[in-house]
């Protein structure tokens, strides 16, 4: 009955859309530039070296595939990365992640949210929430520079049983931290969601220790998650709680929240503040832009930056329409700001505008294009 209910407000909310959110062409609009012929690419993350993207191209929420690319921001080529046709993983070493994990489908992978960061050996980890086959978040190694890199699979972990995440962070020991948005993803979950009842929460996982819960994380749909250059907090959206908290790591502590309402992904911005992409469109548009994989939408999205002290926050970017809206994540790099999306066909670029202002006062930069001190 529960189901039957779900499916008919998501039908009336649909057909409720005030108007076509689908675009249609591939054409500029002011200095917003798209690139097509792409898989969605939901999440996004800045290479070492100024230059290239790792793009994670995702085939929606439920039973579809996907994949992980390298892309060039001078050329806009797209190179595939993984899954690749003729490589098996069966019997592959797996040093970074839980033992008992078996290696992904290759045939059933289905890419979410990912993370991009430097281990205290000084290696290279590549994060990914795998839907595909099973629930679990892959452990890559990224291996080469610039438009030679590759993807060495290293290991994987499940997380704890009724599951769906949405997004993972690592941190330099090892330990991933990663934000259960349901519980299974079935109808009546999300009905209950809609109806504002927490469905999920965060965890943290230890090679030696396991997984365990962050106590005090439950919210309504966790989403996107990034982690403090501290390494000591981390901050997560929840999506439909209409907040960003700011987490203790090791106790579960929120120490702060931000009133951000529908937040997706984030990313560190060139300005020293946290990135948060927010969906400011009527929820019937953006159902209508989920009844449409293939489709680029143009619903509403707003770039909010967020002080990761005082969790102020300042709108810096907003868009409707063509190219593309319905953005996911915003990530500098090479001087724009490449935004992602959970349907359609294309990533879109900006100018950074905050470039100016951070050569002003005298911002440094790590490799990654995150600030580490100020003049």
């Amino acid at each position: 009955m529960l189901q039957a209910i779900l499916i008919a407000v998501i039908l009336s909310l649909s057909a409720c859309a005030t108007e076509n959110v689908v675009v249609e062409g591939c054409e500029p609009s002011g200095s917003m530039q798209p690139v097509c012929g792409m898989q969605s690419p939901e999440d996004i993350a800045a290479l070492p070296g100024g230059r290239h993207l790792l793009l994670a191209h995702f085939g929606g929420m439920f039973d579809a595939t996907g994949s992980l690319s390298l892309f060039d921001t001078q050329t806009e080529d797209v190179k595939p990365l993984f899954p690749q046709s003729g490589i098996t993983l069966a019997g592959a070493p797996a040093p970074w992640g839980d033992p008992k994990c078996k290696p992904p489908e290759l045939d059933k992978f289905s890419p979410h949210g990912t993370h991009l960061h430097r281990l205290t050996n000084g290696r290279l980890r590549y994060l990914v929430v795998n839907h595909g086959g099973r629930e679990a978040i892959e452990l890559f190694e990224v291996i080469g520079e610039g438009g030679n890199i590759s993807l060495l699979w290293q290991g994987c972990v499940e997380p704890s049983k009724d599951t769906f995440m949405n997004d993972v962070v690592g941190l330099s020991n090892g330990d991933l931290i990663y934000t259960r948005m349901f519980h299974n993803g079935g109808m009546v979950e999300q009905l209950l969601s809609l109806l504002g009842l927490d469905t999920g929460d965060l965890w943290r996982w230890n090679q030696e220790a396991g997984l365990r819960a962050l106590p005090g994380t439950k919210a309504n749909q966790p989403n996107g998650i990034e982690v403090a250059a501290d390494q000591r907090h981390v901050f997560a959206n929840m999506y439909f709680t209409q907040e960003l908290w700011k987490v203790d790591v090791d106790t579960g502590e929120v120490v702060g929240t931000a009133s951000v309402a529908n937040a997706d992904n984030s990313a560190w911005g060139t300005d020293g503040r946290l990135w948060v992409v927010t969906h400011t469109d009527s929820m019937s548009n953006m159902l209508a832009c989920f009844g449409n994989q293939e489709a680029a939408c143009g619903a509403s999205f707003a770039i909010i930056a967020v002080d990761p002290d005082s969790l102020e926050i300042e709108k810096v970017f907003e868009h409707r329409g063509p190219p593309m809206g319905a953005a996911t994540v915003a990530v500098p790099q090479a001087g724009r700001i490449y935004m992602g999306s959970f349907v359609g066909d294309r990533l879109v670029s900006i100018p950074d505008f905050t470039q100016q202002k951070s050569e002003s006062v005298g911002l440094e930069t790590d490799e990654f294009g995150d600030i580490v001190s100020a003049d």
